[in-house]
């Protein structure tokens, strides 16, 4: 009698502490779904990052370009208006010697 409300008492235990697959199935089919969808917008969000990383690179490589292009704009304009300032220093100085000639000639005429 020890003996078979031991083995009653086993089997009770033992069947009240397993869980059955249809259990667990149950218990863990709504954490499959949102891993899922992580996992989805995760790959969406990878590859949006691998697009602005590619639009980033494509910007970024504009802007040098740019940046070029304006340094040979400005060292351009910079070497004309270098030119400019040394033609009309130039011409100051040229018409600063005509106007001392055209005084000096005045004078001349001045004193006959």
């Amino acid at each position: 009698m020890k003996l078979s409300l031991l083995s009653v008492s086993v089997v009770a235990f033992m069947l009240s502490g397993c869980v059955t697959k249809g259990y667990v199935s149950k218990q863990l089919d709504p954490i499959s779904c949102r891993v899922d969808i992580l996992e989805t917008k995760n790959a969406s969000l990878d590859q949006r990052v691998i697009s602005l990383e590619s639009r980033l690179a494509t910007l970024e490589s504009q802007v040098s370009q740019a940046q070029l292009a304006n340094k040979a704009m400005l060292d351009d304009a910079t070497a004309r208006a270098t030119d400019s300032a040394q033609r009309a220093e130039a011409a100051a100085a040229s018409a600063t010697q005509a106007a001392d000639r055209a005084e000096k000639i005045f004078e001349l005429g001045q004193k006959k």
